[in-house]
Formats: structure tokens, sequence, C-alpha cells
């Protein structure tokens, strides 16, 4: 025969910890006084007459988990505390370097004919002593002396970009140029910007120190390009 309930005292307090196994992993296992628990639980058997192994085993497997659960606390105390995640710092690109606008800008005469000079040695289309040659103040006052008439000349210069224009000739810088001097590469090219500036030809460069080709623009500001 089953034993009466009202006979079961290891369900009552305090014995009723060791017996709930479901809701055992909720309990705090340094406020269950292991050893007092099972001495008074022992003392009740023995004054009963009887002791009853299954509940005894019971309470001895509650026990072990108990201990368990307060070994892993002192080991989880003992532990280095784990250093701060490092929080993942988003890369700031340094600002851009926006394109300078001609309007904003000055170009000296100097570096008109360094670029000038680029363009022709990276052609390979200059011969060696005009590679070497250097830069003299005869040179310089031959510029200035153009500039002066400077109006003059880009009025001529226009006439023959119409002139080429008319025969139904590619015009680039190079053909315009020809086999001319490096001071005469300077004069056609400050023509050219000058031409451009005013709307009446148009510039285009498919390759960085490439040759530049030469669109005559109508009266309207459209481009008329010269014919194969």
């Amino acid at each position: 025969m089953s034993e009466p309930v009202g006979d079961q005292f290891w369900l009552k307090h305090p014995y009723s910890v060791l017996f709930d196994l479901i809701h055992l992993q909720r309990v705090k296992p340094w406020d269950v006084n292991l050893s007092a628990l099972l001495g008074e639980l022992l003392r009740e058997m023995k004054g009963r007459g009887f002791i009853d192994f299954s509940v005894s085993g019971t309470a001895l497997l509650s026990s072990a988990i108990l201990l368990r659960m307060k070994s892993e606390l002192v080991l989880k105390m003992e532990d280095p505390p784990k250093p701060p995640v490092a929080r993942p710092t988003d890369y700031v690109p340094p600002p851009l370097m926006f394109p300078l606008r001609f309007e904003s800008t000055t170009t000296s005469l100097d570096q008109v004919l360094k670029g000038i000079l680029e363009v022709l040695k990276a052609e390979r289309l200059l011969p060696a002593q005009l590679q070497q040659a250097s830069r003299t103040p005869e040179v310089f006052e031959q510029v200035d002396d153009f500039l002066v008439k400077i109006e003059e000349n880009i009025k001529a210069f226009y006439a023959k970009v119409i002139l080429e224009h008319s025969r139904g000739r590619i015009i680039s810088f190079l053909r315009l140029l020809g086999k001319g001097s490096v001071l005469e590469a300077v004069r056609i090219f400050i023509m050219l910007l000058f031409l451009a500036a005013e709307g009446k030809i148009g510039l285009s460069q498919d390759e960085e120190f490439g040759d530049i080709r030469v669109e005559l623009r109508s009266s309207g500001g459209s481009a008329s390009p010269a014919a194969a």
C-alpha cells in the first residue's frame, strides 16, 4: 500500500526543496544548508522507525545537484574578468580633393611651357636637341612680344583653323604645330585656350599627354568636327 499523503513529511517545508527536481535549478544554492537539512531528514526517518531508501536517494541526488551549482559559482567567481569587447570604429575616409576650375586658378607661362614639353616628350615627336634644350631669356622675350600682339595673332590663327576645316582635314594640336619649335608650341597652345574660352572652338583629349583634337564651333556654340 502507498503511504498516506499526510505521512509524506519530506514533501513539507523545509525538506520539499530537495524533492522538487523541476524547480531545483531556480533555487539559490547558497541559501540551502545541506548539512543541516540532511541531518534533520535522517533524524526524522529514524524517529519514525524506518528509513525510506527511495526518499533518501532522491535527497542525495538533489544534494549533489546543489553542490555542483555551488562549485560552478565558486569557479565563476575565480575567473578573471573578461576584457571589454572592443567596439569597431568606423573608417573615416580622408576628405576628397575637389577638382580646381580654371576660372578660380591662374596658370603661369612657365607651367604652360612645362605641360607642353611633357606632352611632346610623351609622344616622342620632339628631336633630341629640343628635348634637352633649356629655356633662355630670349625665349621669354619672344613670348612677351607675341603676347603684345596677341589679338592679331589669334585672328590670324583662327583664320588658319577655319581654312583647315574647310579643306576637310582633321584638326589637332600636333597637326597645327607640324615641325614647329617649342616656342611655337607654346604660342599655339595659348591661342587655342583663348579661342576655346571665347567659344569659337572645342578641345578634347582621349588620353593623358595625348594629342588634343580641335573642333570648330558654329556661331550658336555647337561643335562642327572636321571630316576624316
